[in-house]
């Protein structure tokens, strides 16, 4: 069973985002015209495939950035918030009710990416470095769980009084300030203490700072 949930890891997680999406996006969808299970699960479908694209093309720049060429295969976190907004952007706008689309994506990314952590620990990547002297890691993979967890009931909190899509722009302040230092305590091949990711998750929580207060304003 492990070796087969290792092997189709991916596809597992997508799927499961999905299925522990649904209920969260559903309890936030008022306004946005999905008033039917049929519509919000297409439109949660469209999250999963836009998440996968960006991952994916992230993945493949930052392999093209590091001097391998253009590769497909390996994912990328920080896709999520760089890429996928363009696209949501793209397909909606960011005027009036359909703004409500950035705070459903934002519920949308929160199991999701705790799903991914839970593939990160079966198949064994994105550990962390050695406490110490000793033989156990600092838990970097658990912190991000734990981190998605306290966002979930703190956005959950700004949502009842919110609807402007501006909780997308918070996820990616904190979380932009999270991996910053949840980095330091990540392993890395190169030896480093300071990785590409402390650059991406500055640029995350800048553009993050400066998306917040124009999603905020509901003109």
């Amino acid at each position: 069973m492990m070796e087969f949930i290792s092997a189709h890891s991916t596809i597992l997680s997508v799927l499961a985002g999905f299925l522990v999406s649904l209920p969260l996006m559903r309890s936030k969808s008022a306004g946005t015209g999905t008033d039917s299970f049929s519509k919000l699960a297409c439109y949660c479908l469209l999250y999963s495939a836009v998440s996968v694209a960006a991952v994916v093309i992230f993945a493949a720049f930052e392999s093209l950035i590091g001097g391998n060429g253009i590769t497909f295969g390996a994912v990328s976190t920080y896709g999520v918030y760089f890429i996928s907004p363009l696209i949501l952007l793209l397909l909606f706008g960011r005027n009036g009710r359909k703004r409500a689309f950035f705070d459903m994506y934002a519920f949308y990314v929160i199991p999701s990416m705790i799903i991914q952590r839970i593939r990160c620990l079966i198949k064994g990547c994105c550990y962390g470095i050695f406490i110490m002297n000793t033989q156990y890691r600092y838990p970097v993979r658990i912190a991000e769980m734990a981190f998605y967890l306290i966002m979930w009931f703190v956005l959950e909190r700004k949502s009842r009084t919110n609807g402007t899509g501006s909780l997308f722009p918070l996820l990616m302040i904190s979380y932009g300030a999270f991996r910053f230092i949840n980095e330091f305590f990540r392993y890395s091949s190169s030896g480093s203490l300071f990785h590409l990711a402390h650059i991406w998750s500055a640029i995350c929580l800048i553009i993050g700072l400066s998306l917040y207060p124009e999603f905020r304003n509901k003109q």
